[in-house]
């Protein structure tokens, strides 16, 4: 690094050192990332944590870990005074907010600057001034930034004495991630859904003023990232785009913008610049911009904090973005001047989230009982997972992130491509299969896209969930099931046939076999080892199974090999997934308790439940239904938020609403009940 004599100086200045211990007020992923850099620097850490997650990642990585019981997101991540407390009680120096919870929350800063503890991140009147997007955009305007048109609107009333440009976005003055945001395309629907967007806005950001800005159409989205330090110095490390969007929330990001001209580029670039410049930015924030059709760039807004998406920069660059903010925190200067920040390669970034694309993007609630990760030197893999201690997705249904790394674009989508395939969970269902739609698209891997294009492609990416079980498939499971229960290729099962099988098993030339809900009754023939075959709808099948881990089993069927990846639950079901597809099978001893499905689906033979229950720990945003009310399978029930998304609930099942037993604003817990049923 060049250094000008006043960094010199600085760095000659024996006194400094690097913060000695940091709470990091976070959880999951980030927090472990967090975690990370600390350790790497030498900076001892506090984790603080719920109950049920003590032993998570996170929480085992940190030098110290304080919980805060089993309380609701009030009484615990977003609850400042119990956070400056606990600071205070283990000694910790600094507060790293990581994103989400309280990262963009003034009051926390100043909660620190009052207890004389260091924010990891800008001061509490920057983040007061970036918070307020209307005021962010006149600042950006009043330096000659373009900024999209925009008006204030006073609810209710509606009135603004400016003449109103549709389609236009209803927007939360004081929050961002989607939240409340709607588009209404005249004066009628604007009046509609205001209300909605404004009580949105006070329920999650405790502000519920909103304002209204034009919608640029199929515009792309663009962040720069900055680095700032306490001593006049701001770089940029380039820029990401993030035009992959459901619900107006982000889920593949990737670094650089490829389609920029060197000239956009080296625009945008400055603006960002000149915006952080304005606000004398410290630490690592992001400047966000939409680019029209047409090349125009307009600000958006900053995010005053590190970002979800801030590892497809590093990969990059090279530079650790969590470290740069510890060591500015710490009062050092920038590590790099702008001209030593260079870029090289690509990389792009895919959120996997516990979520149905197909019922609306609703979170699923199940429990994960495996996951087989994929392995490559150019994948990065972040998240907390650990394997002897599951929570679910109790406050957020990110589950992992997955950022790939290529020679140019076309080799990291190809890379992304072969190691999501590799991506197996059993358990809680997942967009994997969305995301591997959207990678194999045409439009983008032309790199055609913008911020509407998975609106646009909705029902061609969600067209996996209509697929049925192939006959192939179908002939793989039984012989899986035939393996892996009388086979005797589990180590635990006894080498006796007559254990194994029963005497039954000679008397009956048939046995029942429930896959994914559907009764089949197959033969079998394992009496030579090396020759195994099953008879179903007077087809045999020969096989070979080749168990290669604990999990993980291999069928060969007409010399083409597939790999199945497998978890008894705790009832002896088997849970199998293959390519990114989850599949139960049902053995003989458990057909007991399960009805006759041969003529009956899946959804037809499991037990529906009167109960609607939370599939995370989150707020109450809205409520669509009443008590009494008739509703059908399929309608949306209510919102929770969890972190950066919004989680619609739908009904199961027609029905009629019973009770309602929870309201707006409310916190709730994992699994806790919110509606009650009755056929």
């Amino acid at each position: 690094m060049m250094l000008d004599s006043e960094t010199k100086n600085i760095y000659n200045n024996k006194s400094m050192v690097l913060l000695d211990k940091l709470l990091v007020a976070n959880r999951g992923e980030i927090a472990l990332r967090i975690i990370k850099s600390a350790k790497r620097l030498g900076i001892k850490t506090v984790a603080i944590c719920t109950e049920a997650e003590k032993e998570s990642g996170y929480v085992m990585l940190a030098d110290e870990a304080v919980s805060m019981g089993n309380d609701e997101l009030s009484s615990t991540f977003l609850n400042i005074d119990r956070i400056i407390g606990i600071a205070l009680s283990t000694g910790s120096r600094a507060i790293h907010p990581g994103y989400g919870f309280l990262s963009e929350n003034s009051g926390l800063a100043m909660a620190c600057e009052e207890n004389q503890i260091i924010f990891v991140g800008p001061g509490s009147e920057v983040l007061e001034l970036m918070g307020n997007k209307p005021e962010a955009k006149r600042l950006a305007a009043n330096i000659g930034i373009p900024v999209v048109v925009s008006h204030k609107i006073e609810f209710p009333g509606i009135t603004t004495n400016e003449p109103i440009e549709f389609p236009a976005l209803i927007k939360a003055s004081h929050g961002g991630g989607g939240k409340g945001m709607k588009i209404v395309r005249n004066k009628e629907e604007l009046i509609k859904q205001v209300g909605q967007s404004s009580r949105t806005a006070l329920n999650y950001f405790g502000n519920g003023a909103i304002f209204l800005e034009k919608q640029i159409r199929n515009a792309r989205h663009v962040e720069v990232q900055l680095l700032g330090d306490h001593y006049g110095h701001l770089i940029h490390l380039y820029e990401r785009e993030c035009s992959i969007q459901r619900n107006h929330q982000k889920i593949i990001e990737e670094a650089p913008a490829t389609f920029l001209t060197p000239d956009l580029r080296a625009s945008l670039l400055a603006a960002a610049l000149k915006i952080g410049k304005a606000v004398n930015y410290k630490g690592a924030g992001t400047i966000e911009f939409l680019v029209d059709e047409s090349g125009n760039y307009f600000f958006m807004e900053m995010n005053p904090r590190i970002q979800v998406e801030h590892a497809v920069t590093e990969q990059i660059t090279g530079i650790d973005i969590v470290a740069e903010q510890l060591k500015i925190a710490s009062g050092w200067p920038l590590s790099y001047t702008q001209e030593e920040v260079t870029i090289e390669g690509h990389a792009i970034e895919l959120r996997v989230y516990t979520e149905e694309p197909a019922k609306e993007f609703t979170p699923s609630s199940a429990e994960l009982h495996y996951i087989n990760m994929p392995v490559h030197p150019d994948l990065r893999i972040e998240g907390d997972l650990n394997p002897k201690h599951s929570t679910g997705n109790q406050f957020d249904p990110l589950l992992i992130k997955l950022i790939a790394r290529g020679v140019d674009r076309n080799h990291a989508i190809n890379l992304l491509q072969n190691s999501i395939s590799e991506l197996n969970v059993i358990g809680p269902d997942t967009n994997v299969k969305y995301l591997e739609r959207i990678l194999a698209h045409e439009l983008y891997q032309q790199n055609k896209i913008s911020v509407e294009f998975c609106k646009n492609n909705h029902n061609a990416l969600i067209s996996y969930a209509n697929e049925k079980t192939t006959l192939f498939a179908l002939t793989n499971l039984m012989a899986l099931a035939v393996a892996k229960n009388y086979l005797g290729i589990n180590s635990k099962m006894s080498n006796d046939p007559w254990k194994r099988l029963g005497y039954w098993r000679v008397t009956s030339p048939t046995t029942p076999l429930a896959i994914d809900g559907q009764l089949y009754h197959i033969q079998f023939n394992v009496n030579d080892k090396s020759n195994p075959y099953h008879v179903w709808n007077g087809t045999k099948t020969g096989f070979k199974a080749t168990i290669r881990s604990e999990n993980c089993i291999e069928i060969s069927i007409n010399k083409l090999t597939k790999r199945f990846f497998y978890q008894s639950d705790k009832q002896g079901e088997l849970r199998v997934v293959h390519e990114n597809t989850q599949h139960k099978i049902v053995f003989p001893k458990m057909l007991k308790n399960f009805p006759d499905a041969s003529d009956r689906s899946a959804s037809e033979t499991e037990v529906e439940s009167a109960e609607i229950t939370a599939p995370m720990h989150g707020r109450i945003l809205e409520i669509f239904v009443k008590e009494n009310q008739l509703i059908k399978k399929n309608d949306p029930l209510l919102v929770i938020e969890a972190m950066k998304s919004e989680n619609k609930i739908l009904s199961h099942k027609d029905a009629k609403v019973r009770k309602i037993v929870v309201h707006v604003g409310a916190q709730v817990t994992d699994r806790m009940p919110l509606i009650f049923l009755e056929d």
